[in-house]
């Protein structure tokens, strides 16, 4: 395996200095394309055929099947492994995203990762409406001189109607009253996760008592908020082992650790193999295959 010697993840370059772009998933390939990578820009992927390929979004394997569209945002740990598949890219970057007005909410509703559930199985009928609206958007980026205002609002309907669908699926997975609870709670591990902060200070930022919380936890997303907060320093430690050129104690000392031995004693509780065994043995040796929630 090359040594890895740079100090994040390569970035793949989604937009070249457009703040929309619209591409073939069958003829956009590039030599990171099935590497780990980043990118710069949010991603649509929606998969219209394919013969077996998966996705590997931050460690997590997801199958690519027809009709399913994925939802990437920029940072996170992107790596396609292709069998011939058809579809649709749409990238575009946080400030066109910004200028829909979508809200923070809704953004994390589509991109977060509250549910392990990076994307959406759409209907015949939703999956030809996405497939229309990105069409009018690849016709009206090959003029040459686009109007900016209408891909602004193809990219608006788009993201309403994928919220819309989301909506649906979330509330078969838990009530409204308590899933905006549980997003808020996902924003704040979101923020802090690197202060080890107890369960009592998410409770108080969300003014329900600790036992509550911890129920709402467990009952919807089947774990608990201590679990979570591990789950994210988990998902960073292994970006920094496999990305970056620093060592164990500097990733301990990053992520807010008293010491390197007991950020060793975490990783392999959580992994069973060792800091150094993971990023020389690469993150195939701890890939997991997701499983959806709703099953």
């Amino acid at each position: 395996m090359k040594e890895r010697k740079h100090d994040k993840l390569p970035n793949q370059d989604l937009l070249h200095q457009q703040p929309l772009t619209v591409v073939p998933l069958g003829e956009y390939t590039s030599e990171l394309s099935e590497v780990p990578h980043s990118h710069d820009a949010y991603m649509l992927m929606l998969v219209q055929e394919t013969k077996g390929g998966d996705n590997l979004i931050d460690f997590r394997r997801y199958a690519l099947e027809a009709g399913r569209i994925f939802f990437v945002r920029p940072g996170q740990a992107h790596q396609r492994q292709s069998r011939q598949e058809q579809g649709i890219l749409v990238s575009f970057s946080e400030k066109f995203l910004q200028t829909t007005g979508t809200s923070a909410h809704e953004v994390l509703m589509l991109f977060g990762s509250l549910y392990q559930h990076p994307y959406l199985d759409l209907p015949p009928q939703l999956q030809h409406t996405v497939e229309q609206l990105a069409h009018l958007m690849e016709m009206e980026l090959q003029k040459p001189l686009p109007d900016w205002s209408i891909l602004l609002r193809y990219l608006y309907i788009l993201l309403r109607y994928l919220l819309h669908e989301s909506v649906q699926v979330i509330k078969q997975l838990t009530p409204t009253r308590h899933s905006e609870r549980l997003f808020q709670l996902s924003h704040l591990v979101e923020e802090h996760f690197r202060e080890h902060r107890p369960i009592t200070f998410y409770a108080d930022a969300l003014a329900i008592t600790p036992k509550h919380l911890n129920s709402l936890c467990r009952q919807y997303l089947n774990t608990t908020v201590a679990d979570m907060q591990h789950e994210r320093l988990l998902l960073e430690s292994k970006r920094l082992l496999y990305f970056s050129s620093l060592s164990v104690k500097e990733i301990a000392f990053e992520l807010g650790f008293e010491d390197a031995s007991y950020f060793v004693r975490f990783f392999r509780r959580l992994t069973s193999t060792t800091p150094m065994q993971f990023r020389a043995g690469g993150a195939e040796s701890t890939m997991l295959v997701a499983q959806n929630p709703a099953s």
